[in-house]
């Protein structure tokens, strides 16, 4: 595993699968993974976000995953549909997301990231109407 340059303490990067295990497998905190491609045009856009994120969150590991000829079948195992992906693992639940990151959908990745940060969730409505 490496640093990528000019990145948080908190980012690592892995290329194999053995890396990817060691790394996300063996963390006994959230763990925030990012599988892109360094050609890909959506990626490169959602990075800069991806890196504030491991700052605002210096406790959860931050992992990039770029897509290489040799470790294509690491992405095809994992069931990563489509570039930029995003899962979240919690120490104790294991996978709790999957999730597109692209620019459109980031906002949900940060709002979902957050409820395990925090440890609850946010109503988005009051409406309490459905109780009576």
């Amino acid at each position: 595993q490496k640093r990528t340059s000019r990145a948080p303490d908190n980012l690592v990067k892995v290329e194999t699968l053995a890396e990817y295990k060691d790394v996300v497998g063996g963390a006994d905190r959230l763990v925030v993974v990012r599988f892109y491609a360094p050609w890909c045009k959506a990626c490169k856009a959602i990075a800069p976000s991806f890196y504030r994120l491991a700052v605002t969150y210096p406790e959860v590991l931050f992992v990039d995953v770029p897509v290489t000829p040799e470790n294509a079948n690491l992405h095809q195992g994992l069931g990563v549909p489509s570039l930029p992906f995003g899962h979240i693992y919690h120490p104790f639940g294991g996978l709790v997301e999957e999730v597109k990151i692209s620019k459109k959908h980031f906002g949900a990745f940060v709002r979902s990231l957050k409820t395990y940060t925090q440890g609850s969730c946010d109503l988005n409505y009051l409406d309490e109407s459905h109780l009576e």
